[in-house]
């Protein structure tokens, strides 16, 4: 019998149980068991993990503009406090608005061809004042890429920074040294930008900012255009990555771009979102065949699904992910109100407005009640926090089995030798996750729907 315990996390929404701690002792049950294992082995290790985090959106930052010092502190704490949160160290924002921004704007004066007229006035309203406190609380350096919906309606085939479009070849450089510019100066503001994604969703149309990229447009953009300009500019060392968009096509459209070996070389990354379903063997392949690292760069659902239900989906997601290579995972939104906003119109060209759609917003982790100034903690975040609180950056992905398909399970080494594995179950009973590890077996059975944290 070992003379130590494992620490054991778990929540269940439907029990309202949420990060409830226990010990367990260790090696409490049978190893020769077959049944209802859950297998840790330490020895094969796969990849480094980079972090956690979310979106510092417009949005976002405007409802947090709105809050009190205390209620500003205790989201957050929430977010980025390791031992009273649930330690973010990662995190995204956008270059020009994005359809969560609470209007449509760019940093240039239109027609600028020089762009003399540059700055970050907008961003100095909400999104730098929320990065900077986020910043200055979290006590680890917090990993920023940056990511544009649309180049300036100007540069654009269909003069609409909505609607899709394409960058035209006249403001090919002019937008790449566009990133330049932003970098620089949020560096200027104490934000420090790691990697930038060429476009957020190349391939979709939306209502909102976006603008189309084929892969030809992908690898000749970062070829031609950015990689000069970011070495113009002193910027080499700024990571690149690709795709940022769904998972179906994460696989085959990488390959195209990275064909170009100019572009191989500089590659850092492939970004995806989870909006066409798992296709996680795609990850796999970008990892196996291209030999790239993987980020998720968002993810999210509409606050009109059933929240419990898109918590444990997130759960799944994140392990998943992980499970196939993924280095670090971003969420969309920190931050967003009751109705799932606020965000600007987006199916008129008035800017300026303030639309709040109330069928089509989504959730965040935290919601924040504007009515009642009241944080409201949703288990989405505490799903993601079984994840981001105990796996610490620079761990690394270690091997598991399980033995049962409505359990979802992966496990890392952190970097002090801490073990951490998670385990989902995603059925409507109870099922057994006893963790054999070392040659001693540890008993653990999991409540319908719930995820539990192991720490040994």
């Amino acid at each position: 019998m070992y003379d130590k315990f494992i620490t054991k996390i778990e929540t269940c929404p439907a029990e309202n149980l949420f990060f409830s701690e226990e010990k367990v002792e260790f090696n409490n049950f049978p190893a020769n068991t077959e049944w209802g294992i859950v297998n840790v082995f330490d020895d094969v290790k796969y990849q480094e993990v980079l972090g956690f985090g979310g979106a510092f959106t417009e949005s976002s930052a405007y409802l947090y503009s709105l809050m009190s010092k205390e209620d500003k502190h205790k989201f957050l704490e929430l977010y980025f406090d390791r031992e009273k949160g649930i330690g973010y160290n990662f995190g995204r924002t956008h270059i020009n608005s994005c359809d969560f921004s609470i209007s449509i704007y760019s940093s240039v004066e239109e027609g600028d061809k020089t762009l003399e007229s540059f700055n970050l006035q907008r961003e100095k309203k909400y999104i730098l004042p929320f990065l900077k406190d986020a910043l200055e609380y979290c006590n680890e350096e917090i990993v920023l890429f940056a990511s544009p919906w649309s180049p300036p309606a100007y540069m654009k085939d269909n003069n609409d920074m909505l609607n899709g479009g394409k960058l035209l070849e006249e403001y090919k450089s002019v937008w790449a040294h566009y990133y330049a510019k932003y970098i620089k100066a949020m560096a200027l503001e104490g934000v420090k930008i790691s990697a930038v994604t060429i476009q957020n969703e190349p391939n979709a149309i939306q209502t909102w900012e976006s603008c189309h990229y084929t892969p030809e447009d992908e690898a000749e953009f970062i070829d031609k255009y950015l990689i000069s300009a970011l070495d113009e500019e002193g910027l080499s060392d700024i990571k690149i990555m690709i795709w940022d968009h769904n998972k179906e096509c994460v696989y085959d459209r990488a390959k195209k771009i990275l064909s170009n070996e100019r572009v191989n070389k500089r590659v850092w990354a492939v970004a995806h979102h989870w909006y066409s379903g798992d296709h996680f063997e795609g990850l796999r392949l970008v990892h196996e065949q291209l030999h790239k690292p993987l980020v998720c760069g968002e993810f999210c659902g509409p606050i009109t699904e059933d929240v419990n239900i898109l918590a444990e989906r997130y759960g799944i997601e994140i392990c998943e992910n992980f499970n196939n290579f993924e280095i670090a995972s971003c969420d969309w939104n920190l931050l967003l109100d009751r109705n799932g906003g606020p965000y600007h119109n987006r199916t008129a060209k008035t800017k300026g407005d303030l639309f709040e759609n109330k069928e089509d917003g989504c959730y965040a982790p935290i919601i924040y009640d504007t009515d009642n100034k009241k944080l409201i903690i949703t288990p989405i975040y505490y799903y993601i926090g079984h994840f981001s609180k105990f796996v610490k950056r620079g761990a690394v992905r270690v091997a598991t089995t399980k033995h049962s398909k409505d359990l979802y399970t992966c496990a890392f080494v952190n970097p002090d030798g801490g073990r951490v594995c998670l385990v989902i179950n995603t059925s409507n009973k109870k099922i057994s996750a006893n963790l054999r590890y070392n040659g001693g077996c540890t008993r653990n059975i999991l409540k319908p729907h719930s995820i539990i944290t192991l720490i040994f």
